[in-house]
């Protein structure tokens, strides 16, 4: 990568950090909040689902603007809208306002993730694009961890204060993303040729199979997060305490494989390699857990299904844009989509078949990600667009 780029690859970091931090640090406190407000267990599942829900709609969106007015401004858009939101969270004083909040804070922050992962394929290639993609995962992992003990410490003292305190980061980090962040899209593309789009006719598009890859990685992810606090207390008695060191070590291995390895691992190996044995290990570590008879292999189990989830992930964002010619933002835009459908229905499916058997969750997450590597295995390969012809 040139110098010119370290700092904007700090901003952009910096920026994917911040969004999983709003994301995670809701997590201890909502429960308490919207029981405050009046709700139930269907008010806070429809207030988690409005978020994926509408990044499901507008990645796409914001993905073919940043191909037609660059990078830079949908990436600013999208960071300031992130924390006016959750200004807005903290001043909702009912229980609609507070979904409608939510929604409205997944159309506008869903402008991150594809816009920045754009960026990056427009400074990097090679194994330091899926480097710099295993960075920004690694960053977004973090968020996962710090997000959640930050909500939980000033949710003591506030239910409030979590949100305002998010929405300060997002707007302290705005003016550095202005001043750092140079436009780095050489060649704006007109909207009657964007050919990725999200409808019916994807499935005939030859990075389908990627868009099913990340449905599957994002699904089998959202209902162990879903499941495993349940699974895990009635397998091995864990507690609240022992499920904030489990979910802290699984995070710590997410940053050191997205963060230090893939780097290397993906120079030696290419991108399609990793993903899919990524899958395969995500598979086994499914099986591992339905075996694992005490809270050692558990845990075990876990960080292997962790390793697993954090080659897929940077992998595969960077074999899509590797393989979307010079329409990065909608495709990565489309895949983001299909990665929200799989955090919608995750929790769905694995919440409502857990109460059928609490085994259920992982045979389907196992299931579902070797049927993905039997289908679409053999078409999720290292080649160039313009080796394979692919027209997004």
């Amino acid at each position: 990568m040139k110098k010119e780029f370290v700092r904007p690859m700090i901003i952009l970091i910096l920026i994917q950090f911040l969004v999983m931090v709003g994301f995670g640090i809701v997590i201890p406190i909502l429960p308490f909040l919207i029981k405050e407000l009046g709700g139930g267990a269907f008010s806070l599942g429809l207030f988690m689902s409005a978020y994926s829900i509408m990044q499901f709609f507008f990645a796409p969106f914001w993905g073919r603007l940043s191909d037609r007015i660059g990078r830079r401004p949908v990436l600013l858009i999208g960071l300031s809208g992130y924390g006016i939101t959750f200004f807005l969270f903290g001043m909702a004083g009912n229980l609609p306002l507070l979904i409608a909040f939510r929604a409205l804070s997944g159309m506008v922050s869903s402008a991150t993730l594809p816009t920045a992962m754009a960026y990056l394929a427009d400074i990097t290639e090679g194994a330091d694009r899926s480097k710099s993609m295993g960075m920004l995962g690694a960053a977004m992992g973090l968020g996962m961890v710090f997000g959640p003990a930050l909500g939980g410490w000033l949710g003591h003292y506030s239910f409030t204060l979590p949100f305002y305190f998010a929405g300060t980061l997002a707007l302290l980090v705005l003016p550095f993303a202005w001043k750092l962040l140079p436009e780095t899209l050489k060649e704006p593309t007109k909207e009657s040729k964007a050919k990725v789009r999200l409808h019916f006719g994807v499935v005939r598009d030859a990075l389908f199979p990627l868009f099913v890859f990340g449905f599957v990685l994002s699904f089998t992810m959202a209902m162990f997060e879903t499941t495993f606090t349940l699974f895990a207390a009635e397998r091995v008695g864990f507690g609240p305490k022992e499920m904030g060191m489990v979910f802290m070590i699984i995070g710590i291995v997410g940053v050191i494989v997205q963060g230090m390895l893939i780097g290397k691992v993906v120079k030696r190996f290419g991108d399609a390699k990793p993903a899919k044995f990524g899958a395969l290990l995500c598979a086994l570590a499914f099986l591992w857990m339905l075996w694992a008879p005490n809270a050692v292999l558990l845990v075990l189990g876990t960080m292997v299904f962790m390793v697993g989830n954090s080659l897929m992930t940077p992998t595969s964002s960077s074999l899509v844009t590797k393989n979307s010619h010079n329409q990065q933002g909608a495709s990565l835009g489309v895949y983001q989509s299909f990665g929200s459908l799989g955090r919608i229905l995750g929790p769905l499916i694995g919440g409502g078949i857990y109460e059928l058997s609490m085994n259920t969750p992982y045979i389907i997450g196992m299931g579902t990600l070797v049927l993905c590597l039997i289908i679409f295995g053999s078409k999720i390969q290292d080649r160039k667009a313009e080796e394979t012809g692919f027209s997004a």
